[in-house]
């Protein structure tokens, strides 16, 4: 059985619709910290994308950004990052644009 944040978790980055974004996203923020424009830039999206993306993630406490404003680069939630369900995400290999 999961737990909430694991069921959040599936529901964010498998079972929604923009899940499978969603996950390359946050994978690339565990390589990397880094701000939207540059998550756009390497994932080759449009900005616009991401940042829907990425708020809602911030939105459910899976990312958070370090200040406000332009350039605020994202983090992996702490709380987030130890959970079992993040780190099979994470190593996973489906890291394809769907």
């Amino acid at each position: 059985m999961m737990d909430a944040k694991s069921r959040l978790l599936y529901w964010m980055l498998e079972a929604s619709r923009g899940g499978p974004t969603r996950r390359r996203i946050v994978k690339a923020l565990h390589r990397s910290p880094s701000n939207m424009h540059k998550l756009a830039v390497s994932l080759n999206l449009d900005y616009k994308t991401v940042q829907g993306h990425v708020e809602a993630l911030v939105e459910n406490g899976i990312i958070y950004k370090m200040k406000d404003g332009y350039g605020a680069v994202y983090f992996i939630s702490p709380e987030f990052e130890t959970n079992d369900y993040m780190k099979k995400a994470l190593e996973s290999g489906e890291d394809e644009k769907k």
